[in-house]
C-alpha cells in the first residue's frame, strides 16, 4: 500500500551552492546530524524515503549514505540539473495522483510531528505546501506590503506566501499539471540554480496556484534565515 507521502531527498557530495556570497550558515550546521534528525523525527507509517544522490564531485560509497536503502545515483554536479533530474523522477512515480510528493534539499532541519503537519496542510485550500516559515518574508523590506491570507489546520496556522525554495511538497497530480512549469525554470536557468522565487510566481500569477507555509515553521533551512520563534540549534543538539 502506497503511504500518503512520499520523500524525495537530494543530496550530493559537494554542492558549489555552498561557495556563494550569500550562502551562510549558523555555527551548529552539521550534514550528517541533519539527516539525522529527518531519520528520527519521519513518521515511516505516513512516509517513504528515496534519495537522489548528485555523484559528481564524489561517489556515494565515500558518504555517510553508503548503506542507505532506497537511492537513486545521478550525475549533474549543479542544482538545476539535479533537480530538472528529480522532477522526472516524481512524475515516473508508480503511486496514485493524490501522493504527496516532498521535495526536499539536504540542508533542512525538522521539528518532530512534520509528517502529519504536511497532511494537514493538504487538507486546506491549497496546491503546494512548505513547512520552513521564511523570515525573509517577516523583515525583508521588499515584503513590506505583502499580504497572506492565513488560515487555521487541526494543530497549526498557516499563510499563503508568494514563494519559496526548492524544497515542498505538492500532490503528484499537481505536479503533472504543472510539469512544463518546473523543468522551465531548472531547465532555463542561467547559471545553474533553479529560479524557484520566478517560479512560483509564475504558479500563482498565471495557474491560479496557491502556497502556504505554516506558523511556526515545522522545518527550517539550515542559513541564517532560520524559521522564526523556534530554537532550531536545540533541535539539533539532540542529534548529538
Amino acid at each position: 500500500m502506497t503511504k500518503p507521502i512520499q520523500v524525495l531527498m537530494r543530496q550530493c557530495f559537494y554542492s558549489p551552492n555552498t561557495s556563494l556570497s550569500n550562502r551562510k550558515r549558523p555555527d551548529w550546521f552539521d550534514k550528517v546530524k541533519v539527516f539525522q534528525n529527518f531519520k528520527n523525527t519521519i513518521n515511516p507509517e505516513l512516509a517513504d524515503l528515496k534519495i537522489v544522490y548528485d555523484e559528481k564531485f564524489g561517489p556515494l560509497e565515500e558518504t555517510f549514505l553508503k548503506d542507505e536503502p532506497n537511492v537513486e545515483v545521478i550525475n549533474y554536479g549543479y542544482e538545476a540539473g539535479s533537480f530538472s533530474r528529480t522532477v522526472d523522477i516524481a512524475v515516473e512515480l508508480d503511486v496514485p495522483d493524490d501522493t504527496i510528493i516532498y521535495f526536499l534539499e539536504d540542508d533542512y532541519l525538522h521539528r518532530p510531528g512534520w509528517c502529519e503537519a504536511l497532511l494537514e496542510g493538504f487538507t486546506l485550500e491549497t496546491n503546494y505546501v512548505s513547512l520552513y516559515d521564511h523570515l525573509d518574508k517577516y523583515i525583508d523590506k521588499g515584503y513590506d506590503d505583502l499580504v497572506s491570507k492565513v488560515m487555521v489546520s487541526e494543530n497549526s496556522h498557516w499563510r499563503t506566501v508568494p514563494s519559496t525554495c526548492n524544497t515542498y511538497a505538492a500532490r503528484l497530480g499537481t505536479l503533472k499539471a504543472d510539469y512544463a512549469v518546473h523543468k522551465h525554470f531548472s531547465d532555463a536557468s542561467p547559471d545553474g540554480i533553479s529560479m524557484d522565487h520566478a517560479k512560483f510566481c509564475h504558479l500563482r500569477d498565471h495557474l491560479g496556484r496557491r502556497l502556504i507555509t505554516p506558523m511556526p515553521g515545522y522545518a527550517t533551512h539550515c542559513d541564517l534565515l532560520h524559521s522564526p520563534t523556534i530554537d532550531w540549534e536545540e533541535i539539533i543538539k539532540r542529534e548529538s
